[in-house]
């Protein structure tokens, strides 16, 4: 039996190889410890430590790297504000005060209700868009109703007390039918407008039925140009025509009272 191996002293690892795996995970763990707690380090090792890491380095930008000398940065000059307690410079004359400001509502002139005491209408207003709709190949756009007693006012027509046309349409045989007995309306009737603040009063100048069902597109955008911007201050008023059917436009023009009274 002299001549068999010893099974224990083929599977037995050299003490050196064990001490170098100790003292590296020693190592690796001293490192880490420097890494993330360096305070917990004692200073002479972690000097030492530091000894073996390399200095930040400032990586040369390429001007620099070029020879080229940066540009000195611009400082602004600051920009004295002008004296607005001795009134607005030459040319500012748009230039208002802080009290005069906060005077001015965003909302003033937008419409809120619509009062026609001749056909007991009195409803609320709430501002509309549009919606394209093609047709021919062309696009075209369209004015949304508010499908309830609501009046819709053309958000980019006139406000109230502005020289412009101010725009609003309503049904007149659904969804409420708010604007279902303007047909009734005579030349002089008054129309009240409000805004969140101000009263405006209007009298009826003109009520016209425009055909618009099968109508040329041409015809379609003369009808339009009842909805148009004007230079003159007005309110016209737009729905459908009979009350049976949808085939003509109703249009009704309302002017300021100082307008009315002086033709």
């Amino acid at each position: 039996m002299s001549g068999q191996k010893n099974p224990d002293n083929s599977t037995r690892v050299p003490l050196s190889i064990v001490f170098m795996t100790i003292g590296t995970i020693i190592l690796l763990l001293v490192v880490i410890a420097w890494l993330l707690m360096p305070n917990v380090i004692p200073q002479p090792v972690y000097a030492a430590l530091r000894s073996f890491t390399p200095e930040n380095t400032a990586l040369p930008t390429p001007a620099s790297a070029a020879g080229v000398t940066p540009p000195t940065p611009h400082t602004e000059t600051e920009t004295q504000a002008p004296d607005m307690t001795s009134g607005a410079a030459p040319g500012d004359e748009n230039l208002v005060t802080l009290e005069e400001a906060l005077a001015q509502d965003p909302l003033t002139g937008v419409p809120v209700r619509i009062l026609i005491p001749a056909i007991d209408l009195d409803a609320p207003v709430e501002s509309i868009g549009v919606e394209p709709v093609v047709q021919g190949g062309l696009t075209y756009y369209q004015w949304l109703v508010p499908s309830e007693y609501v009046a819709g006012w053309h958000e980019n027509s006139a406000r109230l007390g502005q020289p412009g046309n101010t725009v609003l349409n309503g049904h007149h045989n659904v969804y409420g039918e708010v604007f279902k007995d303007l047909i009734d309306l005579e030349e002089g009737d008054e129309l009240i407008m409000y805004d969140d603040n101000e009263k405006y009063t209007y009298y009826i100048t003109t009520k016209e039925i425009l055909p618009e069902r099968g109508q040329p597109i041409e015809v379609r955008l003369e009808n339009a140009q009842w909805i148009a911007p004007t230079e003159d201050e007005r309110v016209t008023l737009v729905t459908c025509w009979p009350y049976t059917d949808n085939s003509h436009r109703l249009v009704v023009v309302a002017e300021p009272i100082d307008a009315t009274s002086s033709k």
